[in-house]
């Protein structure tokens, strides 16, 4: 069963673009941890201070194992450095259902 995640980081007024270059390298990292499908950040375009999560992992042993990571707890250092207003993220259980669009 696929894990999904999904979630937000919300930052001080301005500082969401300030981020970009940590995203970037976190990104670039986890896309090789074994068991992630994927890894991404992106933009809010209704509220440039909101980042969005998402990520789609083989199993929650993966999740799991990502979670223990030390780039992953760099991260998370990281991002309690910069002053981050609010942040959730979530997990799901997911199988495959259809396609709505594209391939």
């Amino acid at each position: 069963m696929t894990i999904l995640v999904l979630g937000h980081i919300k930052t001080a007024p301005g500082d969401a673009a300030r981020i970009k270059d940590l995203l970037v390298a976190h990104v670039a990292r986890v896309e090789q941890e074994e068991g992630c499908e994927l890894y991404a950040f992106s933009f809010d375009v209704a509220d440039p201070d909101v980042i969005r999560i998402a990520e789609r992992w083989t199993t929650e042993d993966a999740l799991a194992a990502h979670g223990h990571a030390e780039h992953q707890k760099a991260f998370g250092r990281a991002l309690r450095d910069l002053g981050i207003v609010d942040m959730s993220v979530k997990t799901w259980e997911g199988s495959f259902s259809r396609t709505l669009m594209g391939d």
